[in-house]
C-alpha cells in the first residue's frame, strides 16, 4: 500500500508544478514582466505552502484519519484549479476597467495588482501546502516508520520535476493555459477519490492494522520491531543537540539560501541558455530534481548522527553553490561548442533542449541535492524530539517562509545591491555558518579537528578572489558560436528584472539584455546610419511621416534611447512619455550619449520606470502615437506584448486616429508565428499596415482605427530641424517613405482566415519562438511582397496600391541603376545589331548572286560564323538573323538583362534605352523565341492587358518546361492569372510549377492556395 501512496503523491507533485508553471505565466502577464511574475509566483506558491503546512500541522493531531483529510484537500485544490482561469479574467477585467483603479497612483495600482494576484492564487497554494503534513501523518501512522518522510519528499519532488517539463513542452503548447489548469484539476479529483477510498477502507494506524491481521500481524510486528528504521542514534549515544526551536530557524535559513541560489542561478543560466520560458522551466525542474534525489538519499541515513549529517549537508550545499562560481567557464565553453555540434533543425533543437537540461542538472543538482537532504533530516530530528508528527507542518512552514524571503529578497533586493557574485557568496556563507557552528559547538571531534578548519577555509576563501568574467557570461553563447573573450570594454549591471551589459568594440556600441543584443550603434558617424540604429530610426520616422499636426507620443521600452532621440527631433511632438521597466537599462544606455541626448535632455520627454500596462492605466492619458519596441518574442514574457489582449488594452489609451507602431524581426522567426501576431493585431485594430525597415531584416507595423499613409513626409524636406537631422544621419528625407510599404492586413484576409491570434492564454509564440530562433528560420513574407515586378498588392487591393505605387516608382528611379551593367548590356545589343546587319548584307548578296556557287559557299560559311541558327541557304527564301540561344554570350546577357530590368519599374521602361533597344530586336525577330515569348508576357502586363498576358502565359506553359523558371517569373505568371480572373491557369501554374518550387516560401504557397478558390467564386 505504501508504494501506491508514494506513486500517488508523485502525481500530486506533478499537478502541483502544473499549477506553479501556469501561475507563473498568468502572473507575469498581469504584472508585466516575467521576472516579477516568477518572483511573485514563488512567493505566493511558497507562502501558500508555509501557511498550509502550519495549518495542517495544527489539524493533523486532531484528525483520526489523515488520509481522508488529504483527500479533502486534493478536492479543494481541484475546485480551485477549475475556477482559477475565470476568476483571473474577472479580476484582471476589474483592474483594467474599474474607475477606482484608474484613479490610483502608479504605486497604488502596483500594490493592488499584488493584492489581486495573491488573493486569486494564495488559497489554492495554501491547500497545496496542506497536502504534505496530512499524507505524511497518515503514512507514518500506517507504516510506523520514519522512512516514509524522505520517500514522500522524494516522490513528490520527482513528480514536480517531471510536471514542470511536461507543462512547458506539451500541455501549454498543445492545450493553452486554461485547459492545462483543468488537466491539473482532474488529477486532483482523481487523487481525492482514490485517497477517500484508501482512507475509508484501510486501518488508520499501524496498531489497528496489526489487530486486524491477528497472528500474522504479530509476526509482522516482530519483524517491524527488528527493523532499525526508528533507531535514534543521537538519543542512544546521548549526544548534545540544539534547542528544539532553533531547528525551525535553521529550516527557515535553509529555505532562504536555497531560493537565493535558485534566483541567482536562473539569472546566470538565462545568460547561458537564453531567457526563454522553456529555459526557466528546465532550470526549475533541475533544481527540484536535486531536491528529490537528496530527499531519497537522506532516507538511507536515518541511523546516523542526524546533526552531523545535516551539518555536513549544509556545508556541502554552500560549497557546491560556490563551485558554480569556481567552475562556470566550462559551462559557457560547452554551450559555445554545442552551437557547432547540433544541427539547426527541428531534431537538432530537441537534442539541444536535452543538452540544456543536462547543463541545468550539472549546475543545480549538486547543491540542491544537499538542500533536499536538509528538510527531511530536520523533520526527522523534530519528530523524534517531540515524539509526534505535529512538527512536520511547522518545519515545512518555516522552510517555506525562508523560501519566500529568499525568492523575493534575492530577486528584488540582493541582486541589484550585491550583484550575482555577492548574492551567491552571501547565501553560501550562511549555509557554511550553519553547518560549521553546529559541528563546532555540538560535536567535539570537529571542534578540535584542524583538518576540518582547513577544509572549510579551502572551500570558502577562493570565493573572495574569483569573479564571473563579464565578457564570457554576457557573450550570448546560447545564440551562436561566439568569441568568449572579445577585445572590448564592458559594463555589467544586474537589475531587478534582467542583467544589462553595455559593450564598446572597435566599431560599435551595443547594449545587451541577459546576453542578447538589443540595440547597437556604429561609432563611425560620418557614414549613413545602419544596423539596429536604422530600425530604431524607422520606428520613429515612419509614423512621424503620417503626422502633420502637433501630437502627444508614448513609447514602451527605452532601450538604447535612439528611438526616443529620433522621435524627439520632430518639432510637432508636444509631450512624450517613455516607460522602461528596467532602471539599469536607463543607466547603461547613457553609453550612447550624446547620440541619444534628446532621450535624456529634451524637456518634452518623461521617463517612468514601471510596467507599461499599469503606467498607462494609472496615467489616465491618451496619445496620438504609441510605439512599442520590446525584445525578440522568444524572450520569456515578451510574447505577451504581441498578443491581442495586450493590443486591446493599449488601444484604450489611443486617441481617435492614433497610431500604434510595433517593431518585429523576421530573422530567427517564421511566417506562421508572424501570422499569429498579425492576426492578433488584426483582431484589435481595423487597419494594419506593414513596412519593411530599409536595409534591415525587420518589419515596422503601423495600426490604427483609420487607414494609414505617409501623407506628411514632405515636411522632412522642408522643416529645418528635420532637414538637419537627416543630414546628420546621412540619409535622404524620403528614405523611410512609402516605397517601404509591404501590405495591409486587409490584403491578406484569406491568409489570416483560420489563423489563431497570439494570445496570453494560448501563448503560441512564446512556446514556439525559441525553436524558430534555434533553427535560424526566417519569416519570408517580406520577400513575397517586396521581390516583384507585378506585386501582390496590385491584385489584393488595387485601389490602395494605386495610391502607393507612384512613390515606389519614384524611389526606384531615384535609386538609379548599375551603370557598368548598363554599358555591358548596351555593348552586347550593339554587337547583336552589328551581326544582324552583316548577316542581312550577306543575305542580300546571296540573293543577287544565287547562281555563283563559290560565293554561295562563302556566304554560307560567313552566315555560320555570324549565327549558328543552322538556317540552310538552299532555297530562294532569304534566311532571318536570330541569336543562337545556346551561345554563352547570349546566356550571360539574358541573365544579366533579366536581373537588371527587374530594378526598372514597368511604368518607366518606355524611356529606358536598354529596354527600348531590346524591344526593337524582339520586334525584328532577332532574339530567341523563348525570350520573345517571355518578353511579350511582360509587355502585355505592362500595358495592363492581363487577359492577353494570361494567354501568353498559357502558350508559354504549352511550349516550355515552366517549372524550370525562376521565382520572379512564376510570381509574375501567377499574379497575371489572378489579375486576368483565370483560376484554371492559376491552378495549373501552382500545381505544375510553384507547389514544388524550392524558391517559393511556404507562406506564399499558402496564399496562392487560399486565393484560387476565392477567385473561382468571383
Amino acid at each position: 500500500m505504501n508504494i501506491v501512496i508514494y506513486a500517488l503523491f508523485a502525481l500530486s507533485g506533478f499537478a502541483g508544478l502544473i499549477y506553479e508553471g501556469s501561475w507563473a505565466r498568468y502572473l507575469k502577464l498581469f504584472l508585466g514582466h516575467s521576472s516579477y511574475g516568477q518572483v511573485l509566483t514563488l512567493c505566493i506558491y511558497m507562502g501558500g505552502l508555509a501557511i498550509g503546512s502550519f495549518v495542517a500541522g495544527k489539524l493533523v493531531e486532531r484528525v483520526k484519519r489523515p488520509l481522508l483529510g488529504y483527500a479533502a484537500v486534493e478536492l479543494a485544490i481541484g475546485i480551485g484549479g477549475l475556477i482559477y482561469h475565470p476568476m483571473y479574467i474577472w479580476l484582471t477585467d476589474y483592474f483594467y476597467d474599474s474607475n477606482f483603479v484608474a484613479g490610483l497612483s502608479s504605486r497604488g495600482a502596483e500594490i493592488l495588482k499584488v493584492v489581486l494576484a495573491t488573493g486569486s492564487t494564495l488559497p489554492i497554494a495554501i491547500a497545496v501546502g496542506m497536502t504534505f503534513p496530512f499524507i505524511a501523518a497518515g503514512l507514518m501512522r500506517k507504516s510506523g516508520a520514519e522512512v516514509s518522510l524522505p520517500m514522500l519528499y522524494f516522490t513528490n519532488s520527482l513528480g514536480s520535476a517531471i510536471g514542470i517539463l511536461f507543462t512547458s513542452y506539451i500541455l501549454i503548447p498543445e492545450l493553452g493555459n486554461h485547459i492545462t489548469l483543468c488537466v491539473a484539476a482532474s488529477i486532483n479529483f482523481l487523487l481525492a477519490a482514490v485517497f477517500c477510498f484508501i482512507g475509508y477502507t484501510t486501518p488508520s494506524t499501524y496498531e489497528e492494522e496489526l489487530e486486524e491481521d491477528g497472528a500474522d500481524g504479530q509476526v509482522a510486528a516482530q519483524s517491524k520491531s527488528a527493523e532499525p528504521l526508528n533507531e535514534d542514534y543521537v538519543a542512544e549515544h546521548k549526544l548534545a543537540m540544539p534547542p528544539k526551536n532553533m531547528w525551525f530557524w535553521i529550516a527557515g535559513i535553509t529555505g532562504l539560501t536555497s531560493f537565493v541560489y535558485e534566483i541567482v542561478w536562473i539569472r546566470l543560466l538565462s545568460l547561458l541558455m537564453g531567457s526563454s520560458s522553456h529555459s526557466f522551466d528546465q532550470m526549475l525542474s533541475a533544481f527540484i530534481l536535486g531536491l528529490a534525489i537528496g530527499s531519497a538519499v537522506s532516507g538511507k541515513l536515518l541511523k546516523k548522527d542526524s546533526l552531523v549529517v545535516l551539518s555536513l549537508a549544509q556545508i556541502f550545499m554552500g560549497f557546491f553553490a560556490l563551485c558554480t562560481l569556481y567552475f562556470y567557464k566550462p559551462f559557457w565553453e560547452g554551450m559555445n561548442v554545442a552551437n557547432q555540434i547540433f544541427n539547426t533543425t527541428n531534431d537538432g533543437y530537441v537534442c539541444w533542449s536535452i543538452f540544456k537540461y543536462a547543463l541545468s542538472i550539472l549546475w543545480m543538482v549538486p547543491t540542491s541535492f544537499f538542500a533536499g537532504m536538509t528538510l527531511p533530516l530536520i523533520t526527522l530530528i523534530l519528530t523524534r524530539a517531540f515524539k509526534s508528527e505535529a512538527p512536520i507542518g511547522k518545519v515545512y512552514g518555516w522552510n517555506t517562509v525562508g523560501s519566500i524571503l529568499g525568492s523575493a529578497g534575492g530577486g528584488l533586493l540582493l541582486l541589484p545591491l550585491l550583484q550575482l557574485k555577492g548574492s551567491l557568496v552571501l547565501a553560501a556563507v550562511l549555509d557554511f555558518m550553519i553547518g560549521f557552528i553546529l559541528l563546532v559547538i555540538y560535536r567535539k571531534k570537529f571542534r578540535y579537528s584542524v583538518l576540518f578548519y582547513v577544509m572549510t577555509a579551502v572551500m570558502i576563501l577562493p570565493s573572495f578572489f574569483v569573479n564571473f568574467d563579464p565578457h564570457m557570461i554576457t557573450s550570448g553563447a546560447f545564440r551562436a558560436y561566439k568569441n568568449l573573450h572579445p577585445d572590448e570594454k564592458i559594463v555589467v549591471r544586474d537589475g531587478k528584472t534582467a542583467t544589462i551589459s553595455f559593450h564598446e568594440s572597435d566599431v560599435h556600441y551595443y547594449v545587451k539584455t541577459n546576453g542578447k543584443a538589443d540595440a547597437s550603434m556604429s561609432k563611425n558617424r560620418e557614414r549613413p546610419i545602419e544596423g539596429d540604429e536604422l530600425t530604431q530610426a524607422a520606428t520613429a520616422f515612419m509614423p512621424m511621416a503620417m503626422k502633420d499636426k502637433p501630437y502627444d507620443a508614448a513609447m514602451v521600452g527605452f532601450g538604447s534611447g535612439m528611438g526616443a532621440h529620433y522621435l524627439l527631433s520632430d518639432p510637432l511632438v508636444r509631450d512624450f512619455d517613455c516607460v522602461e521597466i528596467e532602471e539599469e537599462m536607463m543607466n547603461l544606455a547613457r553609453g550612447f550619449y550624446p547620440w541619444n541626448a534628446r532621450g535624456y535632455d529634451d524637456p518634452r520627454i518623461h521617463i517612468f520606470i514601471d510596467d507599461a500596462q499599469t503606467f498607462f492605466l494609472t496615467n489616465r492619458r491618451k496619445y496620438d502615437l504609441m510605439i512599442s519596441v520590446p525584445s525578440n518574442p522568444w524572450v520569456s514574457g515578451v510574447a505577451s506584448l504581441f498578443s491581442h489582449e495586450f493590443y486591446a488594452k493599449m488601444r484604450r489609451y489611443m486617441k481617435p486616429g492614433g497610431l500604434w507602431v510595433q517593431w518585429i524581426q523576421t530573422y530567427e522567426f517564421n511566417d506562421l508565428l508572424f501570422l499569429n501576431i498579425l492576426k492578433a493585431l488584426d483582431v484589435a485594430f481595423p487597419y494594419v499596415s506593414l513596412y519593411k525597415a530599409p536595409e534591415e531584416p525587420d518589419i515596422i507595423i503601423v495600426a490604427s482605427d483609420e487607414p494609414v499613409m505617409q501623407r506628411a513626409i514632405g515636411r522632412f524636406s522642408t522643416d529645418p530641424t528635420l532637414v538637419k537631422e537627416f543630414k546628420r544621419i546621412h540619409r535622404e528625407p524620403d528614405f523611410f517613405g512609402e516605397q517601404n510599404f509591404l501590405f495591409t492586413s486587409k490584403m491578406i484576409t484569406s491568409l489570416l482566415d483560420g489563423v489563431e491570434p497570439n494570445s496570453t492564454f494560448i501563448p503560441i509564440v512564446d512556446n514556439k519562438a525559441e525553436e524558430a530562433r534555434f533553427v535560424h528560420s526566417n519569416a519570408r513574407i517580406v520577400q513575397v511582397f517586396d521581390s516583384c515586378e507585378i506585386c501582390w498588392p496590385e491584385y489584393l487591393d488595387s485601389a490602395d496600391y494605386a495610391l502607393r505605387r507612384p512613390i515606389k516608382v519614384q524611389s526606384m528611379l531615384k535609386a538609379g541603376t548599375d551603370k557598368y551593367r548598363e554599358r555591358a548590356l548596351l555593348a552586347y545589343i550593339k554587337e547583336v545589331k552589328k551581326r544582324k546587319k552583316v548577316f542581312e548584307g550577306i543575305s542580300s548578296m546571296l540573293d543577287s548572286n544565287a547562281d555563283d556557287s563559290e560565293k554561295g559557299a562563302d556566304s554560307a560559311a560567313v552566315s555560320e560564323n555570324v549565327s549558328n541558327s543552322a538556317t540552310a541557304v538552299d532555297s530562294l527564301v532569304r534566311p532571318k538573323f536570330k541569336v543562337d540561344e545556346t551561345s554563352p554570350d547570349w546566356k550571360k546577357f539574358r541573365e544579366e538583362y533579366v536581373e537588371w530590368m527587374r530594378g526598372i519599374p514597368m511604368e518607366a521602361r518606355d524611356t529606358n534605352k536598354v529596354y527600348v533597344k531590346v524591344r526593337n530586336l524582339v520586334n525584328a525577330g532577332a532574339l530567341p523565341e523563348s525570350f520573345v515569348d517571355e518578353f511579350n508576357i511582360m509587355e502585355a502586363a505592362r500595358a495592363k492587358n492581363y487577359r492577353l498576358a494570361a494567354e501568353y502565359v498559357a502558350n508559354f506553359y504549352e511550349k516550355y518546361e515552366i517549372a524550370a523558371m525562376d521565382e520572379f517569373f512564376l510570381r509574375n505568371a501567377i499574379l497575371i492569372a489572378f489579375l486576368a480572373h483565370n483560376p484554371t491557369l492559376a491552378d495549373v501554374l501552382y500545381k505544375e510549377a510553384i507547389k514544388s518550387h524550392e524558391e517559393f516560401a511556404p507562406i506564399e504557397k499558402l496564399l496562392i492556395q487560399k486565393e484560387i478558390p476565392r477567385i473561382r467564386r468571383r
